[in-house]
């Protein structure tokens, strides 16, 4: 026989989480104006956990609010929420949304600006099955010292119909064949499809340097 809302004596309550269990999704909370009562294991609302998962828990230590049956055997672990222990952190503002993570990681949004910001505090891997594609309506860069491409082929092309140029003051090292088509490779205005040399002779002398073209 389904209890009604009078008889099941939901209560609010807040505590403290003393165990968090990562398989299940469930947690202990310490009730300090009950005495330090341990809850049972309850499980902690999460957005999501049909066809699409979400799992975030809360760590040992954290101020969580739950609701709980009349006898506190049963409830749901609500989520966390600030406390005199763990003040909410300086203020962007209403604009920005930010996480920010123990190991210093910080993942913010500022809408009002329209800017996107990830520090992350070591590495980031991000794998396809399909095709993984970047694009800025300006400028792409990437800064590192030292890039590495691992591909079977690369290829370069003019980005919304424009012409594809590469510059640069770096080193580049190739290896296998390269292929320019419909172009030229020009190193110190010297062209390898059209550059003249000096000191030319019949027979089987050898030619001079090749010269930049004008």
């Amino acid at each position: 026989m389904n209890r009604t809302l009078e008889e099941s004596g939901a209560t609010f309550a807040v505590g403290i989480v003393s165990a968090v269990n990562a398989a299940t999704g469930w947690a202990r909370v310490r009730l300090p104006a009950y005495d330090n009562l341990e809850t049972a294991e309850l499980p902690v609302l999460q957005r999501r956990t049909h066809r699409d998962k979400a799992l975030d828990l809360p760590d040992v230590g954290e101020q969580v609010a739950l609701i709980l049956d009349r006898r506190g055997e049963d409830g749901v672990v609500l989520g966390a929420i600030w406390s005199e222990a763990d003040p909410v952190p300086q203020s962007d503002g209403p604009d920005v949304d930010v996480r920010r993570y123990d190991d210093g990681t910080l993942l913010r949004y500022d809408r009002k600006a329209h800017k996107l910001t990830a520090e992350v505090k070591g590495s980031v891997d991000i794998v396809a099955d399909g095709v993984v594609r970047a694009e800025s309506k300006t400028r792409l860069e990437l800064a590192a010292p030292e890039t590495a491409i691992l591909t079977n082929a690369f290829s370069m092309s003019g980005y919304s119909g424009g012409k594809a140029r590469a510059a640069g003051t770096t080193r580049a090292t190739l290896r296998g064949t390269f292929y320019v088509m419909d172009g030229d490779v020009i190193a110190d205005g010297v062209s390898m499809k059209r550059h003249p040399h000096m000191g030319v002779e019949p027979g089987s002398g050898r030619s001079g340097e090749p010269v930049a073209t004008e």
